[in-house]
């Protein structure tokens, strides 16, 4: 499948998952928000504007590669 997205798509992606706990330490996680745990472990994704387009895919991968 092929997915034409913009950077306000990218970002969207990323807003719509959490990250597992297991990668809150991972170095792009901590650039694009704030991770907390507590019984929830969730992330408050406050910084996306900072990152590039490749940086948002790349987050978006780890996200949904944390939950395998």
């Amino acid at each position: 499948m092929v997915v034409d997205l913009d950077r306000k798509g990218l970002e969207t992606l990323v807003k719509g998952i959490q990250v597992n706990y297991n990668e809150f330490d991972n170095p792009l996680v901590k650039k694009a928000g704030h991770s907390y745990s507590d019984q929830y472990g969730k992330t408050t994704w406050s910084n996306l504007s900072e990152l590039t387009e490749l940086e948002l895919y790349i987050l978006y991968r780890i996200c949904i590669k944390s939950w395998d």
